[in-house]
């Protein structure tokens, strides 16, 4: 398959575009060069990008504003490139015939519907997004500007990736019991999106998987450690060892099924994996 990726030297592009390019013949857009990047311009400059498009059967669209920027960037900077670009990139798709658009999404725009009242959020994707900044708003924005292209005929999938920072171990641990993703799993479900058997649009939700179950919500809340102890029983050792201490409360959590059920994802890195160690090497010989 011949797959253009926007944003192919940012951190979560390079992941998605160097797993792609073991099975696939690849474009890499972006404004800064990179390993993976072979065309180097803006998305806004729609010649350059329409020139990338015969011949291309899918686009990964991952070039965007992201949290970060939004204390260095306005308003009308988020929408400009985050909602124009990726409009002008969806009719430019539909002018050449491409037949496939995946959309570089976020679990973030589901905003304040994450609040938890008397329990944590079970974020499945029928939770109605209720956007809290302006980063939220144009990534909402872009993904009905995806369903509206795929109306239209260019299958699209928005993928809704959880956190993904890259930071301290002690906070990665946490985040990845329940609202976390490791880079290398959110580019295998980019990979099986751009072959998803059904036209239309589809939205997934792609973090890892959670031990933890819906009925758990309550007590996640109020007492998330108890609810740890009884689904990883080793993991307050785990925790321990490192001299971190289990959390408190737990006020969300990213559920995958659907993705898992429909894409076929199996993301490798969960919770259990950053605990894994390697195996014991042979001692060495006389």
């Amino acid at each position: 398959m011949r797959v253009l990726v926007t944003g192919s030297s940012g951190r979560i592009g390079s992941a998605i575009a160097a797993r792609l390019a073991l099975r696939h013949q690849l474009t890499g857009f972006d404004l800064r060069p990179g390993p993976l990047t072979t065309v180097i311009g803006d998305l806004c400059d729609t010649a350059l990008v329409a020139r990338q498009l015969p011949g291309v059967d899918a686009v990964v669209h991952t070039a965007s504003l992201h949290v970060p920027d939004l204390a260095a960037r306005t308003a009308a900077e988020f929408r400009a490139v985050n909602v124009d670009a990726t409009r002008r990139l969806l009719a430019a798709c539909g002018d050449a015939g491409v037949g496939r658009f995946v959309y570089t999404s976020t679990t973030s725009l589901y905003g304040d519907a994450m609040l938890p009242q008397a329990a944590a959020v079970w974020v499945t994707e029928a939770l109605q997004p209720r956007p809290r900044d302006v980063y939220d708003e144009t990534k909402l924005v872009a993904e009905e500007a995806c369903r509206e292209a795929a109306a239209a005929g260019l299958a699209c999938t928005a993928l809704r990736m959880s956190r993904c920072f890259p930071e301290e171990p002690r906070l990665v641990a946490g985040y990845r019991l329940h609202r976390g993703v490791d880079a290398e799993d959110v580019a295998q479900a980019h990979e099986l999106a751009l072959t998803r058997p059904a036209g239309g649009f589809a939205v997934y939700n792609v973090s890892a998987p959670t031990p933890f179950r819906e009925s758990d919500c309550g007590r996640l809340l109020v007492d998330a450690a108890a609810v740890v102890r009884e689904r990883l029983p080793w993991a307050e050792a785990e925790f321990a060892r490192r001299g971190w201490r289990l959390p408190a409360s737990i006020d969300r959590v990213y559920v995958v099924d659907r993705a898992m059920a429909e894409l076929g994802y199996r993301p490798e890195h969960d919770f259990a994996s950053l605990f894994r160690r390697p195996a014991p090497q042979p001692a060495p010989g006389p």
